[in-house]
């Protein structure tokens, strides 16, 4: 998001949805960029919620049914919400637009490519999954009822015409910043297959029963035989598709197996339709009912909370504290050399380590000293497996590439990356000079400069929380219209308001960008991309109502 303020879209790549959202809304809002980044999870996460109720809702479902699977699934969420942003924000979309065409109605099938459209732009990947989903469920429809299928159909060809204009309007720009954002890009980067195909068995097998409850599995088979029409046609491609990319990726190492996984929001829904089955078999032992419904219920919950409850920050403070003291020095002289941090730990596979500590550099640095930082991971003093051997290799290339694109380089240690190699640093003759505490910069004459532009501000939870509401508050707001504009009633178009209003903002935001305004997270911006995405909603939804008024006063 920082470095799309600076640069523009263009240097994110191919996923350019959540920090143009992002921006937009801090700067229609005024929320601090962790508060902003913090108050998207939580917001597309009860989007996400809300989105899955609508569906079970336009489908015919019972009130209980609906409410079970709003809540399922908004808890379930939590596991995109702990660092899988682009994921959540495609996931709220998708159900979304299900929710839409479950309604029918040509209005209905043109929102769902809308929604499909801008949540492609936030993950282009899994969009190719959804679009698999859609296309399978057209498939099982085209004998029953071939105009559902036609609709279908033309949803997910039209919202893939949407991602692929957004895609090449990000041609034009600066190109992206090519780094290993995780473990799995530099073991991908490194050509280490073997080792990459086995992290991802082994995050499957430990983690997959914390994702989908034992409970939630039998009750969302369960589920399969009250999900009628679309919306049965629907869910059960999508089980078919989780079914089929967990085996092929097991089988193949293409991709990690538990992704799918998190994505199986089709488990909560169906279990919500299964627990209502399960009430109904209990017939008038309601007492009996009432109980095991509850304790399924409170077990899959639980589920989510312990998960939840159990996630560490990415961003620690003093990490980040840390990089801000060393910010003032990086502004201080020479503006165009290469950033080297130095990562070590005693463990000699520091892969995560290596990449999360490039992650909080680079989100904690001047914004425009983003693309000079290189992260390298010393050579250690004994033996080394392939991994760690691989990671110094490729990461002193980074370094030395760096170094010879730029006018030089400048070292900078911080302690809660390389408590190794500190004791080395502090001793006396040391190339390395301690500017402040836990920061140490070689060569020593760098020069002290201002205090860093837009230094990373820390929040708390009770400005998380506020900005979460607020977040919610303005993407419902913006997405009312939009909601209303597809023929939803009003219940289902304040469920589907908070994704409506994130796409629309994600469409607005994009678009402004790219004719020319910069996406700074500036005010004027902000409320503009917001401002235009509310407004072409409600516009929208008038001029409907009175064509519809029209066409119906005779």
């Amino acid at each position: 998001m920082r470095l799309a303020g600076v640069d523009g879209l263009s240097a994110v790549g191919h996923r350019p949805g959540i920090p143009a959202l992002a921006l937009a809304v801090r700067g229609a809002s005024g929320l601090s960029a962790v508060q902003v980044v913090a108050a998207l999870q939580g917001a597309l996460g009860v989007a996400t919620g809300l989105a899955a109720a609508a569906l079970e809702r336009a489908g015919g479902a019972r009130r209980a049914s609906w409410i079970l699977a709003g809540l399922l699934s908004g808890t379930f969420a939590v596991h995109l919400a702990a660092g899988y942003l682009a994921n959540l924000g495609f996931a709220a979309a998708f159900l979304a637009a299900a929710a839409m065409l479950a309604r029918g109605g040509r209005a209905g099938a043109v929102g769902a490519a809308a929604m499909l459209g801008a949540g492609g732009l936030a993950h282009p990947l899994f969009f190719l999954v959804g679009a698999g989903v859609l296309l399978l469920s057209a498939a099982l429809a085209w004998r029953v009822d071939r105009a559902e299928a036609l609709r279908v159909g033309g949803a997910a060809l039209g919202g893939g015409v949407l991602l692929g204009a957004g895609l090449l309007a990000l041609l034009i720009g600066p190109g992206p910043l090519e780094v290993d954002t995780s473990k799995d890009a530099f073991l991908r980067r490194a050509g280490l297959t073997d080792e990459l195909r086995a992290a991802y068995l082994d995050r499957f097998v430990h983690r997959w029963t914390r994702y989908v409850q034992w409970a939630s599995v039998p009750l969302a088979v369960a589920g399969l035989r009250p999900a009628v029409g679309f919306v049965g046609r629907f869910l059960r491609a999508w089980g078919l598709v989780t079914i089929v990319g967990v085996a092929v990726s097991l089988a193949t190492g293409i991709a990690p197996a538990d992704r799918f996984v998190t994505f199986g929001f089709v488990v909560p829904v169906l279990a919500a339709l299964g627990l209502v089955r399960l009430w109904d078999a209990l017939g008038t032992r309601r007492a009996l009912a009432s109980a095991l419904a509850g304790a399924l219920t409170l077990a899959m919950l639980a589920g989510a909370w312990i998960a939840w409850d159990r996630q560490e920050p990415f961003l620690r403070e003093l990490e980040v504290r840390r990089v801000t003291d060393v910010g003032r020095w990086l502004g201080g002289g020479r503006t165009d050399t290469a950033l080297v941090f130095p990562v070590n730990d005693d463990d000699p596979a520091v892969t995560f380590l290596a990449t999360r500590a490039a992650n909080v550099i680079r989100a904690a640095v001047p914004p425009e000293r983003i693309r000079d930082v290189v992260v390298v991971v010393p050579a250690p003093p004994g033996e080394a497996d392939a991994v760690r051997r691989a990671l110094t290799r490729i990461t002193l290339e980074d370094a030395a590439r760096a170094s010879a694109d730029r006018d030089g380089r400048l070292d900078v240690l911080l302690a809660p990356f390389d408590r190794v190699d500190l004791a080395e640093a502090s001793a006396p003759g040391s190339p390395w000079r301690r500017v402040s505490t836990g920061v140490f910069l070689s060569p020593a004459e760098a020069v002290l400069g201002d205090v860093p532009s837009s230094p990373l501000e820390r929040s708390s939870p009770l400005g998380i929380g506020g900005a979460t509401i607020a977040a919610i508050a303005l993407l419902g707001v913006v997405g009312f219209g939009w909601a209303r504009a597809t023929g939803c009633d009003v219940p289902a178009a304040a469920a589907l308001s908070p994704a409506t209003g994130a796409a629309a903002v994600t469409i607005s935001a994009i678009a402004l960008e790219r004719l020319g305004l910069p996406l700074d997270g500036s005010a004027p911006v902000g409320a503009l991309a917001s401002g235009l995405a509310a407004a072409g909603g409600y516009g929208l939804w008038l001029v409907l109502e009175r064509r519809a008024r029209a066409r119906a006063a005779p």
